[in-house]
Formats: C-alpha cells, structure tokens, sequence
C-alpha cells in the first residue's frame, strides 16, 4: 500500500536521524531501497523536505526543525515498540509493523505519557536507543558480530530489526539484546555461535545484523547455563531465570506457576510428538510447549 505524502515524510525524516546516530551516509539510492519508492519519488520526497525547511538546500542533513520532528517520531516508534513487548502478547515479528503505524499518531503528549508510563526506558526491545523529550541519545557503542574471531565472548547489545526475514532467523534463535555468547567458529561465509547450551550456524548476512560488546571484568560466560528444552527424563536442573522474549500473560503465568530462580525442575511426562512436555515444579505438572521452554533458562544439577 503507497504511503500518504505526511506518512512518508515522517519515514524519510526517521531514516536520516538513524543515519545520522549510526554516522552512514544518505544517498537517494538508500533512500530508495529503505523507503521502497521510485527515483521519481525520491526526487519529490527531497524537494517536499527542502520546501518545508526540514533538510538542509544543498545537502542531506537535517535542519533544527527537521531534527526536531524525526526524534519525535523515532521516539515515538521505539517507545511504542517497547510498549508491545512489555504489555502486550503481539509476537517480536510485527512489533516494527504496528509501531510503524501507530508513531504517525502519537502527539508529544501521548509520546510523553508513554514514556512515563514505561519508566522512561533507555532502549527498545532490539537495543535501539530512545531519544528522550530533549532529543539525547546515549553514545552508539558495540560492533557487528561477524567483526570477531573464534573464541570471543560477548554480550548482544542490539539487534537491527530490517529486513524481517534476516530478524526471524535471529529471533527464532531465541537471541535477545542480554544474550551472552561465544563464537566456536568464523570463516568468510558463516558464523558458528555457541549460546545457551546450543549451537546456531548463521551466514554473515545474518550475523552482520547483531552488535555485541565483550564482557566486562565481573561477567563471564556460562556454559552451565543452557534451556529447559533441552532438559531429558533422569535429569534435575535448577531454574535460573527466564528470557526476555517471554513477556506479558505468559510470563506471569509461569511466574504464578513457581517458574523462579531456585525451583527445581524434571520432565515428568513426555509427548509422543514431542510438545508439550509436562515439567514437574514445585509439585504440580505443568505442560509447555516447545517454544516456552526455550525461553526459560536452567542449570542441570548433579544428581
């Protein structure tokens, strides 16, 4: 469906304030590609821009009124994204699409409201900045995945969210911005991770799309650590916690459920199709499905 002349400005003018954070340079051909519109278009959209004082005459950079108005609609959009995962069930693969839709009609007020009732949250749920009411922005920090070699250690601290299809591989992963890593292999085409007791194959189109810094002096990485999925009948693991892709009413049923740092869980009944699987914790059987056990996090214990 073709934008309308405003809906479109909005999307130009939050490219070059996502531009100008990451230091890229703008062209009408990454206008082209990030907007999906015609070099006529493009044309148009840039002589709008000008004609509305938003973008500077003879180059690409935005004005004090234009830098105004994209920090608007990037923080409405990151905080409305951040809104989805907290207090909705919508999955992580349309949070981009809705916020999409909704940041053309938060006024500042609305943005204001929101960001208050979320704690004013630094970060979206892909570890996209938030600009607060000021327009700041904390300092850009992490490099790309495909950057580092066998053996580093690191921690996710942002994963980009376009093109969708490079995300869902991420986001099936069950990696997250709080993701601890290590890399078991890297060569020119592919990028071998070892996270969470598993190992995920991915080729640098897709490992170019997560940021990660290394550990710092107090963190380490956590072979022990692995997910309740993996969990067999025999086994004993304790509960460590749970991942933040979990979210809203599932959560606070597993939560409610005595899914807690500390519990101590076994597989108690199995399925012949292999989900659900009914976990025995704290006395009660509780039936998962595949996908819900991913996103809790255990340790096995000795027994």
């Amino acid at each position: 469906m073709a934008m309308d002349e405003q809906t479109l400005i909005q999307h130009a003018l939050k490219l070059f304030a996502e531009c100008d954070y990451d230091q890229q340079d703008i062209s009408t051909e990454l206008m082209q590609d990030k907007l999906a519109i015609t070099p006529e278009q493009i044309l148009q959209l840039l002589q709008n821009l000008r004609t509305a004082e938003l973008v500077e005459q003879d180059s690409f950079a935005l004005t004090a009124s234009g830098r105004e108005y994209a920090l608007h609609v990037l923080q409405a959009h990151r905080l409305y994204e951040t809104y989805l995962a907290r207090k909705t069930g919508h999955s992580e693969s349309i949070w981009h699409q809705l916020a999409d839709e909704r940041e053309h009609e938060l006024s500042k007020d609305d943005v204001k409201k929101l960001a208050e009732e979320l704690g004013h949250p630094r970060f979206d749920p892909h570890g996209d900045p938030i600009p607060t009411a000021s327009g700041e922005m904390p300092a850009k920090q992490g490099n790309p995945l495909v950057n580092f070699s066998a053996g580093w250690e690191g921690r996710v601290v942002h994963i980009e969210d376009e093109p969708s299809h490079l995300y869902t591989r991420i986001s099936q992963a069950g990696i997250t911005t709080d993701s601890v890593l290590r890399i078991e292999q890297a060569n020119t085409k592919e990028i071998h991770i070892r996270l969470e007791g598993q190992t995920f194959i991915f080729p640098h189109a897709v490992a170019e799309q997560i940021t990660v810094v290394a550990l710092g002096n107090d963190d380490t990485f956590d072979e022990s650590i692995e997910r309740l999925s993996t969990l067999k009948p025999g086994e004993k693991a304790e509960i460590v916690g749970m991942s933040s892709l979990c979210r809203g009413l599932e959560r606070s049923r597993l939560l409610d459920l005595g899914v807690v740092p500390g519990t101590v869980a076994t597989v108690q009944l199995l399925n012949p199709s292999g989900s659900p699987i009914g976990y025995a914790i704290r006395g009660a059987c509780i039936a998962l499905r595949k996908e819900q056990a991913e996103h809790i996090r255990i340790r096995k214990v000795r027994q």
